[in-house]
């Protein structure tokens, strides 16, 4: 082989992993997806930003982690809230991640929305579902972050850490608002968790 496309094939090596997330430590302990997520009451606190113009308010509501499998993952570009949460992950937990119960739903994103359509045999209701599964829009603490929650894929167990957040943002005297809810249980508009995420493990690698 050429010296020439040898080197070219190693700077392509080597520019592919300086792209990629960079794992802070390494955890190989099982995640346990059958368990519901974990919120903490925590006092109230603020983080502020300046993006493209916004002048956006992160207030931390809670803690909270959640582990599932993740059933989608959409990335978004567009729209004042993209300029912080580049990403929704869809997860399910428990019996709908049991057995790999998950693939006999039909899972769909967009718009910041999530869907699932199940078979007529389909032995959970549509209540049941969404208490076991949600649509988290990320909210990555940092650019390494970012970078790791565009790698997941449909299948892969993940731990997701940080803070359920509300969020509001200024720009020439417009103000826009996103609120996160608070329980897994709810429905409809406002139902999906803002997660402003400070960890996330998934493979067995770590990444903050």
């Amino acid at each position: 082989m050429p010296r020439c496309r040898i080197l070219f094939i190693c700077l392509a090596f080597v520019f592919v992993l300086s792209c990629g997330p960079s794992p802070s430590g390494r955890d190989g302990s099982p995640i346990d997806v059958l368990q519901p997520p974990e919120m903490e009451s925590r006092k109230p606190e603020i983080i502020r930003l300046s993006r493209d113009g916004y002048d956006i308010t992160i207030t931390r509501k809670a803690g909270y982690t959640v582990r599932g499998i993740v059933v989608g993952r959409e990335n978004y570009t567009s729209g004042w809230n993209a300029l912080i949460s580049p990403a929704d992950v869809a997860l399910c937990w428990g019996k709908i991640a049991e057995n790999e119960t998950y693939r006999r739903l039909k899972w769909s994103q967009g718009n910041r929305w999530y869907f699932w359509r199940a078979g007529e045999d389909f032995g959970y209701s549509n209540d049941f579902i969404a208490g076991h599964s949600s649509n988290n829009h990320l909210i990555p603490a940092t650019p390494n972050l970012e970078k790791a929650v565009k790698t997941l894929r449909v299948g892969d167990a993940v731990e997701l850490t940080g803070h359920l957040v509300d969020v509001a943002a200024t720009k020439k005297s417009q103000d826009y608002w996103w609120r996160s809810s608070m329980t897994t249980s709810d429905r409809g508009e406002g139902a999906c968790e803002i997660l402003y995420l400070t960890r996330l493990r998934v493979h067995g690698k770590v990444y903050q």
